[in-house]
């Protein structure tokens, strides 16, 4: 495939976004390869590109719960610190 690197990086995302999904509904990742190899893909490039969005997939759904739940953990401790040290130190500013 021989693009410019706008266009490259164009058809990157899109196969991206078609890989993705496709893998979404369940499709087999050699599938998901062969549509990409369909629209002008090399082989090695489609399922080289299959497997770092499958990756991708994996590790976002492994750690998405744990990591919100860390945020809001952070955020509402360094709520209770705050009203703490305003309380200590008789601040007139409260969090709620």
């Amino acid at each position: 495939m021989s693009m410019s690197p706008e266009q490259d990086d164009a058809a990157i995302q899109n196969a991206a976004k078609k890989a993705a999904s496709g893998l979404a509904a369940g499709r087999p990742r050699t599938a998901v390869a062969q549509d990409l190899v369909a629209d002008g893909w090399s082989q090695e490039e489609a399922h080289a590109l299959v497997a770092s969005v499958e990756d991708a997939r994996q590790e976002i759904s492994s750690s998405g719960g744990r990591s919100a739940v860390r945020g809001w953990m952070f955020w509402i401790g360094l709520l209770v610190v705050f009203n703490l040290l305003s309380w200590l130190f008789g601040w007139p500013i409260f969090l709620f």
